[in-house]
């Protein structure tokens, strides 16, 4: 018997070959409204924290391999694999994630009313798609199916219903105890979602800077400057450009701060 996980993974998996074929082209879909696409942007770089490397997702159990701001699998431009030890930037990153939902718009647009919905409305789907795959929604869901509830309030337009409903999606299995458990960051997620469905979200407020956080990587015991490297998304040389009192990558010690960017 397949896994919740499983089951995510294939529908998942199932959304992005079809986003392939569509890349083409096909009939334009009524697109989200702007701001929606601009806070969801804004929310999903904050939400995911930026891979400049592509490694396995250590979040997701057998994850997938991972880059930029949480895409996985395949990139939504192309539809190319992603490989372990590709690099991006963060612009690449960004634009894969506004390619995502440019894809995924064509799945939105099935549910009903998706035209007539605000701006928070369409956001809190489209942050519940980037997580489980814009295919979610099926009318045609049966009591069984994973995405049920969702699917028959959007269907039959039960918008009051929707912030309860995707609620029910906040679980995930325990590294350690291998049940199924409520996770703290999707039960947040799930309703901050819950918050821009009623419109209590402001999407057109700028989030505010960000305060510079240190990129000085501190070396610990084991630590080589080749391992430090590969951490940040460098070469050696990279790192003794920042670094120009390292004239030896053999020789780095214990509390040493070392530039990354």
């Amino acid at each position: 018997m397949k896994t919740f996980k499983q089951h995510l993974e294939e529908n998942r998996l199932a959304t992005l070959a079809a986003t392939a074929g569509m890349i083409a082209g096909s009939a334009m879909a009524a697109p989200p409204k702007p701001e929606a696409v601009e806070r969801m942007v804004d929310y999903i770089k904050q939400k995911e924290g930026f891979r400049p490397v592509a490694e396995p997702d250590k979040d997701a159990e057998k994850g997938p391999t991972v880059i930029g701001y949480g895409i996985t699998h395949n990139y939504p431009h192309t539809g190319k694999k992603i490989q372990i030890g590709d690099r991006v930037t963060r612009q690449e990153a960004e634009q894969h994630v506004r390619s995502y939902f440019n894809n995924m718009t064509p799945h939105l647009e099935k549910v009903p009313g998706w035209d007539e919905m605000h701006a928070g409305q369409q956001a809190a789907l489209m942050s519940f798609a980037y997580n489980y795959g814009p295919g979610f929604y099926k009318p045609n869901a049966k009591p069984t199916d994973n995405f049920y509830t969702i699917s028959q309030d959007l269907k039959n337009k039960n918008w009051d219903n929707v912030p309860n409903s995707l609620k029910l999606y906040n679980k995930g299995k325990d590294r350690k105890t291998g049940k199924k458990v409520v996770l703290p960051g999707l039960a947040k997620r799930r309703a901050e979602e819950g918050q821009m469905w009623r419109g209590e979200t402001s999407l057109t407020q700028q989030p505010k800077p960000k305060q510079e956080v240190s990129t000085d990587h501190e070396v610990i015991r084991g630590d080589t400057l080749g391992a430090i490297a590969k951490k940040y998304g460098k070469s050696v040389q990279d790192i003794q450009r920042l670094n120009p009192d390292i004239k030896d990558p053999n020789k780095i010690s214990v509390g040493q701060k070392i530039k990354t960017k």
